[in-house]
């Protein structure tokens, strides 16, 4: 079980360092702009649970950080299953005002 956690938390490193690699949202101004990503995780009993929940608080983290819904765009949302009846998953938002 410890494997798999440490195997699962690289993973979810990974993904978050790609997650900074990732194009950004092409706007009509140019003026400078400040952009952030933000990753979540969550463990629920449904895949479909834990993406919510875990894309829920990356938005939190965007959101303690003073950006808006609108502002943000999903980069990445994926649940593995750890156990019967119970998932993990990644999601990862990136920011920009």
């Amino acid at each position: 079980m410890t494997s798999l956690f440490v195997r699962s938390s690289a993973a979810a490193l990974a993904f978050a360092g790609l997650a900074l690699f990732a194009p950004t949202v092409a706007h009509a101004d140019a003026g400078a702009k400040e952009t952030l990503s933000f990753t979540g995780s969550a463990y629920e009993n449904s895949p479909k649970e834990a993406k919510r929940e875990a894309e829920n608080s990356a938005r939190r983290g965007a959101l303690i950080h003073g950006f808006l819904h609108e502002q943000c765009v999903l980069l990445y949302a994926e649940s593995y299953r750890l156990a019967p009846g119970y998932y993990a998953a990644n999601a990862a938002i990136r920011c920009t005002r």
